[in-house]
């Protein structure tokens, strides 16, 4: 398909300070790109007002605050002709694309055995550094890694997984799979989708053409370890991997995992550590928890 005929469905899920959504929107329009786009902003904060956007663009509001997941489930809903989309690109407010994103996104998408998609990601507005160029899923830990090579950001290849931070998902693909999983609330949603993508035979790919620019925890405070980020990635580690005997192994990988983390973060920090150490308690016995009762 030519990319002038191609549909494109953009949901920026937008959550803090007006600011970041506006300049994402904006890096959105201003692609160059053939491809035709449709845009959906989902407000998961409540600071919004529809008089801010074009016609082109949707707005759904969701102060009741669904997550990221659930809240990129309401943006494709809301797309107008969502059916005829290639695909869906699904990312944070905090970044911004770069020139010619959404055509090699479609490009990517084109193949019918690829699920999803990503780019490379770099993390800093002042100076750039390259923080995903492709990773995969450590199966003995359950965590995952990223590269950081130069070489590899510069050819298509496959991937383990695709960060949720931007995301182009094939839209057959994705009504295939039902989309992000409405109970993950914020982290590991990503994993879950690209998992459930490659049970269903699909491919995960990425793609050099599909570059952005990322303000790292600019909404979730990652980037400094906040209590919210901490307790939440914590909490969802166990939830995307199967069966449960898996996960049953995992969890015990992860109690010694997260002792660690813990007896790190008090020889570091001593009582000035505690409420991120009680994140992590919180996060890890929720997460325990699941998996006993096999949620």
């Amino acid at each position: 398909m030519s990319p002038e005929l191609t549909l494109l469905g953009v949901v920026i899920i937008h959550y803090g300070r007006a600011e970041p959504t506006r300049r994402c929107l904006q890096s959105v329009l201003d692609d160059q790109s053939q491809v035709r786009r449709h845009i959906a902003i989902v407000d998961n904060f409540g600071n919004l007002k529809p008089a801010e956007f074009s016609q082109n663009t949707v707005l759904v509001q969701r102060p009741d605050n669904p997550g990221f997941g659930g809240g990129a489930n309401a943006g494709v809903a809301a797309l107008r002709d969502a059916a005829d989309c290639l695909g869906f690109v699904v990312m944070n407010n905090d970044l911004v694309i770069n020139p010619g994103f959404l055509d090699a996104a479609a490009e990517a998408l084109e193949p019918h055995d690829v699920g999803a998609v990503g780019g490379p990601i770099l993390v800093g507005f002042d100076q750039p550094e390259l923080w995903y160029a492709g990773g995969v899923i450590r199966p003995l830990t359950g965590t995952v890694r990223q590269s950081h090579s130069k070489t590899d950001a510069a050819r298509r290849h496959e991937v383990g997984f695709v960060p949720g931070t931007a995301i182009a998902v094939r839209a057959d693909a994705w009504f295939e799979v039902d989309g992000f999983d409405n109970s993950y609330f914020l982290y590991n949603e990503d994993i879950d989708l690209c998992l459930r993508l490659q049970r269903a035979g699909r491919r995960l790919l990425f793609e050099p053409g599909m570059s952005c620019v990322h303000d790292l925890g600019e909404t979730t405070g990652s980037s400094h370890r906040s209590a919210l980020y901490l307790e939440q990635i914590t909490r969802t580690r166990l939830r995307p991997f199967r069966p449960r005997a898996y996960q049953l192994y995992l969890g015990a990988v992860h109690t010694l995992y997260n002792t660690a983390r813990i007896l790190r973060l008090f020889l570091r920090h001593g009582r000035s550590a505690r409420t991120q150490i009680r994140a992590i308690i919180r996060g890890h016995l929720g997460a325990l928890s699941e998996v006993i009762r096999g949620d």
